[in-house]
This record gives C-alpha cells, structure tokens and sequence, in this order.
C-alpha cells in the first residue's frame, strides 16, 4: 500500500462487513450512551484506525462492491466510540454536499483517485484536491465536502467516523447552504445482509 499522506481539511460549522463473508470476531455493536455523552476519539487515533483497516485488505477486498448503479457502503466493525466503512466508486458517484453531524472521521483512499470538493471560505466557490491512493483525509467537526470519482477507473476507500454516525446534513452544491438533516437510528448492529448493512449508511437515505 502507499505511503499514507495526511493534510488538514477546509471546515465550516452547520445550523451517507462483512470481511471474508462474516463479521470480525472483535466487532460489537454500536451501543451505550447517546451521541451527546460520547466524545470523538483524537484524530491522530481515527488515523491509525483508517490507516490499520486500509492495510489489512483481506478483511475487506471480497467484501467492498463497485457497482454502477450506485455506492454501496458496507460497514466493517461498529463500537460505541467510532465505526468504520468500506465504500467502492464508480466513475461519476459521489455523495452529495454533506457533513457529518456530531461525528468526526477520517478516510483513506486505498485504490483508485477521489475528487474532494469543500467550500472556498469566504469567497465563493469550491476548492478541489485529487486523492490519489494512500492519501488520508481528517475530517473535523463541522467539514462540509462532497467526495466523488472523477477518474475511470473504480476507486476504494476506508472511512471511520466517532462517534458512529448519527446524522448528516446535506447542502445546496453551489450556496453551501444547508438543505435537509437526516438522522438515523441510534442502534444499528453489524449485519452480515449486505443489503442491510449497506441500508444503514445515512447517505443512503436520500436516494428512497
């Protein structure tokens, strides 16, 4: 895998696994105290978790599905303090405009290239960066980006989000002006359905 190269995200504040077929014996779900009780876990920590994940392909290369029809986010393990998900891409899909909620993250690109787009600060418009494979991308709170694949070939990459997700808001693409929050079911236990497991993901709501 390459090296992985880390660079400090544009935020702005506001107001989208079963490796080798089963769940990994360690995984457990995501429970306890709400979202409000728990606090994210230090970004050099969700780092190491990206990086660690992305490096052990066997545990998610039969698992993660670049299908044209649309992402399928499937995630790896869920505790109570972070989760993590392998996304395939295809040419043309993205996310939307979006953040995270109460939850920050990081992600990995572990094959392929990614388009981030952020808003520009106060100057209107976007900023883009190419994520070429191995480059890893924090995510702190308030990071309003859409993520997309710009390139021809598929891409992979590994997210992790602490707290587990909860919600997203997702943003007009040219205001960054917020549009609709989503929230999800605070319970959301590993699955070994990939058609479940892939349900779960909040960005995949918006598409229902």
């Amino acid at each position: 895998m390459s090296t992985i190269a880390s660079s400090s995200p544009i935020s702005r504040q506001a107001g989208g696994r079963h490796p080798l077929g089963r769940p990994p014996a360690t995984a457990v779900p995501a429970t306890g105290p709400g979202p409000g009780d728990r606090e994210p876990l230090p970004a050099h920590v969700l780092a190491d978790i990206a990086a660690g994940f992305a490096a052990a392909r066997p545990l998610w290369e039969s698992t993660v599905r670049h299908d044209p029809d649309g992402r399928e986010p499937v995630r790896l393990i869920g505790t109570d303090s972070y989760e993590v998900w392998v996304i395939g891409w295809t040419t043309g899909q993205n996310v939307r405009v979006h953040d995270h909620g109460d939850s920050t993250g990081a992600f990995v690109v572990t094959e392929g290239e990614l388009t981030e787009v952020l808003p520009s600060g106060g100057s209107g418009g976007v900023v883009e960066r190419t994520l070429g494979a191995g480059r890893l991308r924090h995510l702190a709170l308030g990071t309003v980006h859409d993520v997309v694949n710009r390139a021809v070939e598929p891409a992979t990459s590994i997210h992790v989000y602490s707290p587990p997700l909860t919600s997203m808001t997702y943003y007009d693409a040219e205001t960054f002006e917020p549009e609709e929050t989503e929230s999800i079911v605070e319970e959301r236990p590993l699955l070994d359905d990939r058609a479940s497991s892939y349900a779960l993901h909040p960005s995949q709501r918006t598409r229902r």
